[in-house]
């Protein structure tokens, strides 16, 4: 068969053990290590007494001895291995339009890599590509795949599931959203997609759910050469996601992790190592910078969604930006004679922005047709037409007191208090439908009203991400609710927010300063979709020109 062909060694999260699987197009079978394992237990039990005697030191990472050690090493020759990273995609399915450009994309990006990288998306891919003999490339990801415009957000995230699958995606790091439809969810859309997610620092605690305990690291072949990619989570995550999905589970920190995954990464004995990471690029910066011994050929940040290009000793780190606008193209070239943790001879990156004319931009067709039928379905579902705007930028304050206003009149609060980061995207000027709600409030979250005193307000308004509407600051530093009505540090008030903050996502307390809310099981999207019906605005009395 001539097909993509990849062998694929993961790794577990303990490590007593492994299985190798071998992957070819429209078959699957797996060999396990574990009777060769055991008829080794004599022999390896007589190799461990002298260990034992000489004592226990700890192995340099990599093993300096383990040169061209690798099964067929020194019949391998040089060869050339280029990495297709991109991070916190956000369900960016389509592309969007720009002052006459179009930007990102699924199928424009797959189109590009085909045309221009020469990559193979293999067996997900679409099905009419030629058969790939030879594959150079790698697709990788950084994570949080799904959640953002309503085409995929509405769906569960299932649309870019599929669509990561055609595009070729073989990893990505697990992202602190990757949970935000459950953890079904996740196990759907990773089979959907075909992706291996991995986190080193993932553990699965105290009878956790057993379908989520991911690899620290898998090993992938391409032309001869075994690329190791290790994943990594953001230790953070239970205070950036909503925490209730992630019980029996707990984030190890970063650095200490990797102190332990890298070796084991390295007894792979891989050609080359890399790290994809759902993390910041100054976070992950002074931890590199802490072990040069790791010896990793690139490092994907992700995470914090800025741009950057950078090095640390050798290593480069790079945030190539969200949305699926632009890739880290990461061209590695590599000679397995060499001795292990030395066989990178080079290694060249570049920041590549997928941007186009109206009209020239080429797009992969069976991946357009997909997400146009995707599309479709989200017209029929959300389609309808509630309202018309003149453009609010995502960081407006319009756009938060369009939110934050709904809220208040239909729980009758005094205040409403949002988080920057729950706001995920500007609506353009024009027609509001339900699906640009969806998209600008992709999450899954429900109301709730606190009942606090204007002290503990004024403490969660010391957050940084907090927003609030019913309130504006004074010039003496103080408040004044709408109307010009006096605020009070003593007297008691209603506030409008959503079970993701108060559980303490983003840091606020809501719970420690109210524990007994009323719960309302309204969706926090629901009111912004009635509101906006009710306010009737048009392009001669835009929305933001009507909100109260």
């Amino acid at each position: 068969m001539g097909g993509l062909r990849s062998k694929v060694r993961a790794s577990p999260w303990r490590s007593s053990g492994y299985t190798e699987r071998v992957e070819h197009v429209g078959s699957r079978r797996r060999r396990s290590f574990v009777s060769r394992r055991r008829r080794g237990i004599a022999g390896g039990f007589i190799a461990l007494v002298p260990l034992v005697v000489a004592g226990c030191g700890r192995a340099p990472t990599p093993p300096e001895k383990a040169a061209a050690r690798a099964v067929g090493a020194t019949e391998r020759t040089p060869a050339t291995v280029t990495l297709l990273y991109t991070t916190d995609e956000h369900g960016w399915l389509l592309s969007s339009h720009d002052q006459g450009e179009v930007r990102g994309g699924a199928a424009e990006m797959l189109a590009h890599w085909m045309s221009r990288e020469g990559h193979c998306p293999g067996p997900k891919g679409p099905p009419n590509v030629p058969a790939c003999k030879d594959p150079g490339t790698i697709a990788l990801s950084g994570g949080d795949n799904a959640t953002g415009p309503a085409i995929s957000s509405y769906f569960q995230g299932l649309p870019m599931a599929e669509a990561m699958g055609r595009m070729g995606y073989t990893a990505s790091a697990f992202g602190n959203h990757e949970f935000d439809f459950g953890r079904e969810g996740f196990v759907r859309n990773r089979a959907a997609s075909g992706v291996t997610y991995l986190a080193a620092n993932l553990k699965v605690v105290g009878g956790g759910p057993a379908e989520v305990r991911l690899p620290g690291f898998t090993v992938i072949e391409r032309r001869g050469l075994r690329i190791g990619v290790i994943g990594l989570a953001t230790e953070d995550t239970l205070r950036t996601a909503m925490a209730s999905r992630f019980e029996g589970i707990a984030f190890e920190a970063e650095e200490k992790a990797l102190e332990r995954v890298v070796p084991e990464a390295w007894r792979a004995e891989p050609d080359a190592l890399v790290l994809i990471a759902h993390e910041c690029p100054d976070k992950l910066q002074p931890v590199l910078a802490r072990h040069p011994e790791w010896r990793l050929s690139f490092v994907g940040g992700g995470h914090c969604h800025r741009t950057s290009n950078t090095r640390v000793g050798d290593t480069p780190l790079i945030n190539p930006g969200w949305k699926l606008r632009s890739y880290a193209r990461v061209v590695l070239d590599v000679d397995p004679r060499r001795a292990l943790g030395k066989r990178v001879v080079s290694t060249s990156t570049e920041i590549v922005e997928l941007s186009h004319p109206e009209g020239q931009a080429p797009a992969e067709e069976g991946l357009a047709r997909s997400s146009a039928a995707w599309q479709e379905r989200l017209e029929r579902a959300l389609g309808e037409r509630i309202g018309y705007t003149g453009g609010m930028e995502r960081d407006s304050r319009e756009l938060s007191r369009w939110i934050g206003a709904s809220w208040r009149e239909e729980l009758h609060a005094d205040v409403a208090i949002l988080n920057k980061g729950g706001i995920r995207q500007a609506v353009p000027r024009g027609s509001i439908t339900k699906a640009t709600v969806y998209s600008v409030l992709p999450f899954d979250n429900k109301l709730l009203v606190c009942s606090l005193k204007g002290r503990e307000i004024a403490q969660l308004l010391g957050n940084k991400e907090a927003v609030a509407i019913g309130l504006t600051p004074t010039r003496q530093g103080g408040f004044v609710l709408d109307g010009g009505r006096p605020f009070d540090e003593d007297a008691q008030y209603s506030v409008a927010t959503v079970d993701f903050l108060y559980f303490g996502g983003d840091g606020f307390t809501f719970q420690e300063q109210d524990p007994s809310p009323r719960w309302t099981g309204i969706d926090w999207r629901s009111p912004v979709i009635s509101y906006t019906q009710a306010l009737s605005s048009s392009p001669s009395a835009p929305l933001e020109h009507k909100i109260h």
